[in-house]
């Protein structure tokens, strides 16, 4: 049933029997050409837009506690 989807031009989440006995894998698989005969593949989903992660330094600084010696 996946391989139908794929031949109709959707993005299908498949089970794919991966290596060796008894491994499977999850990618999603699709075809960018219905003429075309291999699948592309990707772990996570084409369709979402990535998320690109920013890391501020500033705020890495003041979360670390600055040690000002023995207390009496």
């Amino acid at each position: 049933m996946d391989r139908m989807r794929i031949e109709a031009g959707f993005v299908t989440h498949a089970k794919v029997k991966w290596y060796s006995y008894g491994n499977f894998a999850h990618p999603y698989l699709w075809k960018a050409n219905p003429s075309d005969s291999e699948y592309q593949e990707s772990w996570g989903d084409p369709r979402k837009e990535k998320v690109v992660k920013i890391e501020k330094q500033q705020d890495l600084a003041k979360n670390l506690k600055v040690s000002r010696g023995r207390k009496m």
